[in-house]
């Protein structure tokens, strides 16, 4: 349950460490270390100010957290220079004992029913991520919000891997079980009972996709991975240029408090 912080230019040993502690259940139950299965940052690669422009200024620190239980975590890094000088310390004095460590988390997001594989922030606009997991479901969050927006079942089985498109703010790709992909353009496929756009088989001797990524410089490619090899694959225009308002959609569904809404 532990989420360790590093400095690039000194990898001997962690700069600071937080333990994911939260109460089990909704009715106050003990408090539980919950095991981190997948991370994400809260940024974005928007233009300055475009972030201050649609609500989400001041998230320098924040993350998300699957977890391998199910739940899905906010949280904030709020360590100073002191804080860290003393870690290192205790790091160094005693390595065969962890020095006390901190819950980061602020806010819990109904999550899984198993392990969370992957978390993704979209880039076009940090109030909306979307997770997937063991248990074949694929889910999109707004982070005002405990509840997710909308539940995807693309595949009969787990999903390892998912990543927002860098030019489609509505359009994601997922990859799991089989070597199957799966690719969503929401803004065509609305409603509650939304199905893929296109989906393919990356991989002929069905290995599990462990990796998608779209290409940022050329995004019409996209990138797999399975225990084979990495292939990239040329989507097409079709899944590459932006529609009409298809900012505008994204900025409706970080607003919306439903799935109905986010749908609309």
């Amino acid at each position: 349950g532990r989420v360790l912080v590093w400095c690039p230019g000194s990898m001997a040993r962690p700069v600071f460490g937080y333990e994911l502690r939260a109460q089990r259940g909704r009715d106050g139950g003990a408090m539980t270390a919950w095991g981190a299965a997948s991370a994400c940052f809260m940024t974005s690669g928007a233009a300055p100010g475009r972030d201050k422009k649609r609500g989400t200024e001041g998230q320098t620190g924040s993350f998300l957290v699957g977890s391998d239980g199910g739940p899905v975590f906010r949280c904030l890094t709020r360590h100073t220079r002191g804080m860290t000088t003393e870690f290192h310390a205790k790091c160094i004095d005693n390595e065969s004992d962890t020095p006390p460590m901190y819950s980061p988390i602020k806010q819990e997001y109904d999550g899984h029913a198993g392990s969370v594989h992957s978390v993704a922030v979209n880039p076009h606009d940090t109030r909306v991520f979307s997770t997937c997991g063991s248990d074949g479901a694929m889910r999109v969050y707004t982070k005002m919000y405990k509840r997710s927006l909308l539940e995807l079942s693309p595949l009969d089985g787990a999903l390892f891997s998912l990543q927002w498109s860098p030019t489609r703010p509505g359009t994601l790709a997922c990859g799991g079980v089989g070597g199957r992909v799966c690719l969503y353009d929401l803004t065509v496929t609305g409603g509650e009972d939304v199905q893929p756009t296109t989906q393919f088989r990356a991989c002929d001797r069905g290995t599990n996709v462990q990796g998608v990524a779209f290409n940022p410089v050329l995004p019409e490619y996209l990138a797999t991975a399975d225990g084979f090899a990495v292939r990239v694959w040329e989507l097409g225009l079709g899944l590459t240029t932006p529609r009409s308002n298809e900012s505008g959609f994204i900025d409706a569904v970080a607003n919306a408090e439903t799935a109905a809404e986010a749908s609309a």
